[in-house]
């Protein structure tokens, strides 16, 4: 049997916690449900998908709560990268 050496190459990101951020945890996990069927807890989710989440539901959204929300939770992150996962 041949071995294989494989480097592994990690990446360095920060982690802040959802309420750093000021993100409201119940709407976060019923955007994340509605996306992929499963509870956001216990999850890390990087900044730019999050974006995408958020822009994806303002565009289809009526609550006008919901809107409000999902704008403050998008500025409070707009100067973030990639690089940051937020913990749920």
């Amino acid at each position: 049997m041949k071995e294989v050496n494989k480097e592994v190459k990690m990446k360095k990101v920060s982690v802040v916690g959802y309420e750093d951020v000021g993100f409201e945890f119940s709407l976060c996990d019923e955007l994340y449900e509605d996306g992929c069927g499963k509870d956001i807890e216990g999850r890390f989710l990087d900044v730019e998908f999050l974006k995408i989440v958020f822009e994806d539901r303002l565009e289809n959204e009526d609550d006008l709560f919901k809107v409000s929300n999902i704008k403050k939770m998008l500025e409070s992150i707009k100067d973030l990268d990639g690089e940051v996962l937020v913990e749920f």
